[in-house]
């Protein structure tokens, strides 16, 4: 199953995996542009307030480099994905990797979807 068109968008699941295989990768440029600016935002002020309260040097400073490790929970091997729903804003998928369903969020912005990530940064 291809891509009809050059500018045909990506639907919300080829966009996640996208990014999970840009993370597996290690494509850090690949992945941060495939997450929401919302998530960028919220990982960087996350980012910054983390190394302001941490010992200097103890916690990186670039928040693209918290897309990897081992405990990211999305940098794993994907088996199936699910569109649960999806409307022209907003998808939600069910992702199902070794270690169980995740839920997940995607944002369609800049005529195309992202994954959002800002869930895990409310307080």
């Amino acid at each position: 199953m291809g891509l009809g068109a050059c500018h045909a968008q990506q639907s919300p699941d080829d966009t996640f995996r996208a990014f999970t295989v840009a993370v597996l990768s290690h494509q850090t440029d690949v992945a941060w542009a495939l997450i929401s600016k919302d998530s960028q935002e919220a990982m960087t002020q996350a980012t910054a307030a983390a190394v302001a309260q941490a010992p200097k040097g103890t916690i990186p400073t670039d928040p693209k480099s918290f897309l990897f490790g081992e405990d990211v929970e999305l940098a794993r091997p994907v088996r199936d994905i699910k569109v649960l729903d999806q409307s022209d804003k907003i998808a939600h998928l069910e992702v199902t990797t070794d270690d169980g369903k995740h839920p997940v969020t995607m944002v369609n912005e800049d005529r195309g979807w992202k994954l959002d990530l800002t869930e895990g940064f409310k307080l």
